[in-house]
């Protein structure tokens, strides 16, 4: 230490008032030499309350009710003469301590780390959390961000609020509003106080910014989720076959009989259609869900099969013969199809018809088979029967949306296509086109005349049956397929053999692959922006308070203390007294000094002072 320089103490002294203490300022310099001059000029000289010392040394003292404190001049400057008042003193804007330099500094921080926030949230939206690969998860980002953007946000919200205490003075208010700006630039709890208890003003807006900066971490943390979503794999392909053509390979010789027919998967088609269990639709996909785009639509050829019942139509002729106690009827169907039924007595019994079935001339080689069924409801009543007539044909497919959910193919889209025969039906190929529908020429469809024939003889095996009551006799026409045919459900019959036939067409030795997309699960970002309002907004309010803060102070030319306690150590407070005296006692009861606080009514003066006011 320079042993030439000063030293400077402050000391607490009572003055001759016994309610009162005075502040006393001394120097090493003041045991040598009397007092040079006073920083402030009272202007009302009867309030101060000091003595000269002698050359010994000095001292000045300065009780509550005095304006200012003394302090000795520095040698090399002579005593100034003029009042020159502290408090406005101005600052500098951006340079040296009193500055806004660090509010904004922190403040354009604040906001950068936000914006870093929304860049990052949509630079990750949507995408996979494998293609994340820094070390931290991504929440985590969003969090130190947020985090740092709210500790960041503090000073500029703290700073200001303490500021504007020294603005509210300028004009009268109680003296216990100090230290609820204070307590407001603390933190939530004093904030709170501070709106109930102070009218609305920009110091208010501080304080909202406080407590609503609570939510800032809450919210940062709800913008980022991870749900679950399918997604399109680049090393697998889905594929759904389709076919406009069905050559299984068989020809006709020159004899007329088709050979070389191996294709038994279609008579398994038929055959489980028949008994109920249709061949599911086949489909690849590597993963429980695949899809396949909506443009084009796939044209595939295939079989459809219906079933009416004409009974109500059907004409019912008998003739009952007494001799022989048997009964023959003919029963034409709208369709054109004759069928019998006949009561026989025989050997002491009488046996009735219980099945009978018809076929069509096939005059068309669009149709596979056509055929009529009779069938009775009771036994041996002849009257009690039904008539179904049912057909089987080539028909093309149209499918569109195509998908796979939880590996069940679904083609939400499926439109038949009737056809209709571009040349005569020949042992070659036949060829065949929609019907009434505007479809490009390439739209064809083709079935080997060997196969056309296979076909149609399978069915006609499947469904030409007779069959009386009782069973049993030798010349009954009965098959494996009797029982099905009595008892089934024909339409059902029909539909699914149909379907088997059009699958077994659609992935046959003419099939064709349409590829599709596969997807599986994987675990994305979503972004849920309405949370970053909250962040946003709170950033928007800390930067209007700075500006108003900045503003209003600038407009009242105030110094910048802002949250200094030197600022509130070095000012006074006069006229205590008319409000009440403390104890004497320097371990004065808060309670009392908030009482009194709360009584005075005061403003600041031109000099570091509190002025009381009526």
């Amino acid at each position: 230490m320079n042993p030439d320089s000063e030293a400077v103490s402050f000391e607490l002294q009572p003055s001759a008032n016994a309610s009162e203490t005075a502040l006393v300022t001394r120097t090493s310099a003041d045991r040598g030499r009397p007092s040079a001059s006073s920083l402030l000029n009272d202007r009302h000289p009867s309030d101060v309350v000091g003595d000269t010392e002698s050359a010994s040394g000095s001292r000045s003292s300065i009780s509550r009710d005095s304006r200012c404190s003394s302090f000795p001049a520095p040698e090399n400057q002579a005593a100034s003469t003029t009042d020159e008042p502290l408090l406005k003193k101005t600052g500098k804007f951006l340079t040296g301590k009193d500055s806004w330099l660090w509010e904004i500094t922190s403040l354009i921080f604040s906001a950068a780390c936000v914006v870093a926030m929304v860049g990052v949230l949509i630079g990750v939206q949507g995408t996979s959390l494998s293609a994340w690969h820094l070390l931290i998860a991504p929440n985590t980002v969003i969090s130190a961000l947020a985090t740092a953007s709210k500790t960041s946000l503090l000073l500029p919200v703290t700073e200001s609020i303490s500021q504007l205490k020294w603005v509210h003075f300028n004009r009268a208010h109680r003296l216990r509003d100090m230290d609820l700006y204070n307590s407001a630039s603390r933190g939530p709890l004093g904030a709170l106080i501070f709106l109930f208890r102070l009218p609305l003003s920009l110091g208010a807006l501080g304080a909202i910014i406080t407590i609503v900066a609570l939510g800032f971490d809450p919210f940062a943390q709800q913008l980022v989720s991870f749900p679950s979503r399918q997604a399109a794999m680049d090393n697998e392909t889905a594929s759904f076959k389709v076919s406009q053509a069905y050559e299984s390979g068989a020809y006709w010789n020159y004899q007329n009989t088709v050979v070389d027919y191996t294709d038994f998967a279609m008579q398994g088609a038929i055959l489980n259609g028949l008994f109920g269990s249709p061949s599911p639709r086949a489909f690849t996909c590597p993963t429980s869900n695949c899809a396949w785009p909506q443009n084009p639509s796939y044209l595939s050829l295939g079989a459809v099969g219906e079933c009416k019942n004409v009974t109500q139509s059907t004409v019912n002729t008998c003739q009952s013969f007494q001799s022989t106690l048997s009964t023959d009827c003919t029963i034409t169907t709208p369709g054109g199809f004759q069928l019998g039924s006949k009561r026989e007595h025989e050997s002491a019994r009488f046996k009735f018809t219980q099945l009978n079935t018809t076929l069509a001339s096939n005059d068309s080689n669009v149709d596979l088979i056509n055929f009529a069924v009779w069938r009775a409801l009771g036994t041996g009543n002849l009257s009690e029967f039904e008539v179904l007539e049912c057909r089987l044909s080539l028909a093309g497919f149209l499918y569109s949306n195509v998908s796979v959910t939880q590996n069940t193919l679904n083609i939400q889209d499926e439109t038949h296509l009737s056809l209709e025969p571009v040349n005569a039906a020949n042992s070659g190929l036949n060829l065949f086109r929609p019907a009434g529908v505007d479809f490009p020429e390439q739209a064809m469809f083709a079935v080997h005349g060997a196969d056309l024939t296979k076909i149609h003889k399978l069915l006609q095996q499947t469904f030409i049956a007779e069959a009386m009551f009782p069973f049993g006799d030798t010349t009954d026409l009965t098959g494996v397929t009797t029982d099905v045919l009595i008892a089934g459900n024909l339409s059902r019959i029909v539909e699914d053999i149909a379907s088997g036939i059009t699958e077994r067409i659609r992935t046959g030795p003419n099939s064709t692959d349409s590829n599709g997309v596969a997807y599986q699960s994987e675990t994305y970002i979503n972004v849920n922006w309405p949370w970053i309002t909250l962040p946003v907004l709170v950033v928007i309010g800390a930067a209007a308070l700075l500006a108003c803060s900045i503003i209003s102070n600038s407009q009242h030319r105030g110094a910048l203390w802002k949250s200094s306690n030197l600022a509130v150590l070095f000012h006074i407070v006069n006229g205590v007294g008319d409000y009440g005296h403390l104890p004497s006692s320097n371990d004065a009861p808060l309670a009392s000094v908030e009482a009194l606080a709360e009584k005075m009514r005061v403003s600041r003066g031109d000099n570091m002072e509190f002025t009381p006011s009526a």
